[in-house]
């Protein structure tokens, strides 16, 4: 059982202060001091607020894991940004221009029936990403993408192959091909941009 050293790792993750989460919590600083240092465990009762507080499970504030993984991946934000990273046991493994053995690409599969509405998300991708089906969100790619559609603003430090690209916003990336219907208020191409329908505002 580890509770004092997810407790740290979920305050630092969450950017709090001993003070703040004794604040919240209703407790003195020296009690999540000792919760932290394992010199003493909370109350029982207290359980629900803390894991209510880091938004974490009950079961989670005594998972081995949940330390390390704070600990191991430093870009770790509390936001709506679903990111997609691969590891090698504890280490995230570093991204390289190019597809390798050691660098394979990370393939996803986003729901097939997209709409505004109820599967629009964000998602950042710490590697190069094919996906099965369409990207309906706005797409941070630190390598580069392949996938069907994407219908949201686009980032990549690689390459983008994709049939279609709805981008309301921007798209910002190495170079884009193959590519069929592209749509964007500002294109930002370093390389070549290949599509037949091309409708861009700058």
């Amino acid at each position: 059982m580890k509770i004092g050293e997810n407790i740290r790792a979920l305050r630092q993750r969450k950017g709090l202060t001993q003070e703040q989460v004794a604040q919240q919590l209703g407790v003195s600083y020296q009690a999540v001091s000792k919760w932290e240092n394992e010199a003493n465990t909370p109350d029982i009762g207290l359980l629900p607020g803390i894991a209510a507080l880091f938004g974490v499970s009950i079961d989670a504030l005594f998972a081995d894991e949940a330390a390390d993984l704070a600990a191991g991946i430093p870009f770790v934000k509390d936001d709506d940004v679903i990111r997609i990273v691969q590891m090698r046991g504890r280490q995230v493994i570093e991204v390289t221009p190019r597809i390798s053995a050691d660098d394979p690409p990370i393939e996803i599969a986003f729901p097939r029936n997209c709409n505004d509405r109820t599967q629009y998300f964000k998602v950042e991708v710490y590697g190069h990403v094919m996906a099965d089906g369409s990207i309906n969100g706005d797409v941070v790619c630190h390598q580069s993408i392949e996938c069907a559609q994407i219908n949201g603003d686009v980032r990549a430090q690689g390459n983008v192959t994709a049939g279609n690209i709805n981008a309301c916003g921007n798209i910002v990336c190495s170079g884009i091909y193959d590519c069929y219907n592209l749509q964007a208020n500002r294109i930002e191409c370093s390389g070549s941009v290949s599509a037949i329908n091309l409708t861009c505002g700058e």
